[in-house]
């Protein structure tokens, strides 16, 4: 009997406790100091989020991403075919509109063609299939190209175990902005599957250009999405600007986002006390001490949680 092996994307809504001013500065009205509300006034002027994260970014590299912090802010910085929209329902990103054939298994999307990368090159269908191939190819060593893509793009599996060679999977660039997809067997859930982060466009010159510092630094990171990574400060900060040649620009609001890197909660929580940061994730040894605060928030955060079922056919 044969074995088939399944992928899910489960999204599960998980409760976080956080601390959060209600506009992009936190007043301090302990100190009641006017330079305090001047910074404020200033942040939410210029529309300028600053917040936290946890832990440092390993790689913007979409075919090496294998943390949710880097798929966090691929997700940030690049757009896919599909995006996840309000109800993480997936919505048009690059692909505009897509078609499926009767048996399932090819699917044509069409891209739309005012979307550029940040160096000012059009994002094509060739990025598409240049990324998905870099994503099986086993000299890449990606975790989720294979995973992903194994048993669900044709020849996926193969290529990745190098019994075929790359230019065999089932993708292709019909024109610069048609994308063909053959799939192995008909997989209804494929159009959310691309909002994944391995399923990013690369641009290929840029890729080859910085060969292993690609996606490692700021200046080695390539930009299609709503932000640009502007600063990167291993280890300690890490800075985001708006893409104002983002063909979607006229809807992202925040100018700039600035993220700090603390591991320690109670070093975030005296950030946060003192106005450096907009918000703060508690653990549960705070959330007693400002359960009453009128800044706690609890809210559901969508989480992806990919499973693996295997079954007998």
């Amino acid at each position: 009997m044969m074995k088939a092996k399944w992928l899910w994307l489960a999204m599960l809504l998980v409760l976080t406790m956080i601390l959060g001013a209600c506009n992009s500065g936190k007043e301090e009205a302990s100190s009641g100091s006017s330079e305090a509300e001047d910074t404020k006034g200033a942040a939410d002027s210029e529309q300028v989020l600053n917040i936290i994260e946890s832990a440092e970014i390993p790689t913007m590299d979409s075919s090496l991403a294998a943390d949710a912090v880097t798929m966090q802010w691929l997700a940030t910085t690049t757009d896919g075919l599909y995006r996840l929209g309000e109800g993480a329902e997936p919505e048009p990103g690059i692909a505009t509109d897509h078609t499926v054939s009767e048996d399932g298994l090819t699917w044509t999307f069409t891209l739309r063609d005012d979307a550029t990368w940040s160096n000012g090159d059009p994002v094509t269908a060739h990025d598409f299939v240049f990324a998905w191939q870099r994503a099986v190819n086993p000299d890449t060593g990606s975790e989720y190209g294979p995973y992903m893509m194994g048993g669900v793009i044709k020849n996926a599996t193969a290529i990745s175990k190098g019994e075929a060679p790359v230019k065999e999977l089932g993708v292709k660039a019909v024109d610069d902005y048609t994308l063909k997809v053959t799939l192995e067997k008909p997989t209804p859930y494929f159009e959310s599957m691309t909002t994944f982060g391995t399923f990013l466009p690369l641009n290929q010159e840029f890729v080859e250009k910085h060969g292993e510092e690609y996606g490692l630094e700021a200046a080695t990171v390539l930009s299609n999405g709503p932000f640009k990574l502007a600063e990167w400060d291993h280890g300690q900060k890490f800075v985001l600007k708006k893409n104002e040649d983002y063909w979607d620009a006229d809807k992202v609001k925040l100018k700039q986002i600035n993220v700090s890197i603390v591991k320690e909660t109670a070093s975030a929580v005296n950030l946060y006390e003192t106005g450096k940061v907009d918000r703060v994730n508690l653990t549960s040894e705070f959330v007693d001490e400002y359960r009453t605060s009128e800044e706690f928030r609890t809210i559901e955060e969508p989480t992806v949680v990919l499973s693996e079922i295997k079954s007998r056919e």
